[in-house]
């Protein structure tokens, strides 16, 4: 038994759901390198002149030369970095002569990396950083954050885009891409090497799943007969198929009859019962609601609900049941 659903029976909600990530040094092959980005000329560029960085993930070596690798990041998001992404009043971008920069591969962060959620414990020589992100694309020493705070307030006006520039206070050490997993570190002093050295990043991914909610409505007397095969007389309990049987009849109950969808010589073994049991024949008879299946137009099953238990529709008024699922 089948209903159309309607248009305004059906909504879909999107919304965002986060997974906390943990990742050091020591994790070989994670999908978390460190590059080396220095501003160079390209006019009559030799490779082989330039620093290399090497990242080794399975049986593939990739090589990522530092000049080239300058020029994408500034010409990506420094020389035209105001985008639709960050809100470019409260962002500092200021690319010096060198950078290091750490990548997160994609599948570990999906549709980016949380804003305000990042934390990196990065050792350097002997000194250990915490390093944050403000939820703006910044990053910053959590060591120094009452004078990062005091810098946004006075450097930065909300909502400018002429102040993007702003030079900072020393606890702002690079920028943070969310959506390209990238963290670049500007800051040419204490933090330069803070992509190249021992670490533990701590962040939450992003992930946005669909939830999907269909109305399916039961007016009176609609759905008041049953396709359950022990209504059919002599069909309580199993049966078992004699070698040599022509009909499958006592298969399908009478409000089953998918006659005429066999071919061939398989035709007559999809004619439906004759008959029903008195018990269902009456007009008291109300079967009760089980399972719902949604299908698409090529009687395709694609969502399939059991309810907890049996229900029972009304003779007076709509059943309603709610089927909803996330994707």
């Amino acid at each position: 038994m089948f209903k159309n659903l309607e248009l305004q029976e059906s909504t879909v909600r999107p919304f965002k759901t986060h997974k906390n990530f943990t990742f050091s040094n020591n994790d070989s092959g994670s999908g978390i390198w460190g590059i080396k980005a220095r501003s160079g000329s390209l006019y009559n560029y030799i490779s082989a002149s330039d620093a290399v960085t090497e990242v080794v993930s399975g049986s593939v070596t990739t090589r990522y030369f530092s000049s080239p690798t300058w020029h994408m990041l500034n010409q990506t998001f420094y020389a035209n970095h105001i985008t639709a992404s960050y809100n470019p009043g409260l962002i500092s971008r200021n690319l010096n002569t060198s950078a290091s920069i750490l990548s997160v591969g994609r599948d570990l962060f999906g549709e980016e990396i949380k804003p305000g959620s990042l934390d990196l414990s990065v050792t350097i020589g002997s000194v250990t950083f915490d390093i944050r992100d403000d939820g703006d694309g910044n990053l910053y020493d959590n060591a120094h954050s009452a004078s990062f705070s005091t810098f946004k307030t006075n450097k930065f006006t909300s909502g400018s885009t002429t102040t993007t520039n702003a030079v900072g206070s020393g606890s702002e050490v690079g920028n943070i891409m969310y959506g390209q997993g990238l963290l670049v570190f500007t800051d040419t002093g204490s933090y330069a090497d803070a992509a190249t050295s021992p670490f533990t990043l701590k962040y939450q991914a992003t992930h946005t799943i669909y939830e999907y909610e269909y109305l399916v409505k039961a007016k009176p007397f609609e759905f008041n007969t049953s396709t359950n095969i022990s209504l059919t007389p002599g069909r309580s309990g199993s049966i078992t198929v004699k070698e040599g049987a022509v009909s499958m009849s006592n298969f399908f109950p009478p409000s089953h009859n998918p006659s005429g969808h066999g071919t061939g010589s398989y035709a007559t073994f999809y004619n439906a019962a004759s008959e029903s049991l008195p018990m269902v024949t009456g007009s008291e008879f109300k079967p009760y609601v089980t399972d719902i299946g949604l299908y698409s137009e090529d009687n395709e099953l694609l969502a399939h609900g059991k309810l907890a238990k049996p229900i029972r529709l009304s003779d007076d008024i709509e059943t309603t049941f709610v089927v909803r699922f996330d994707v």
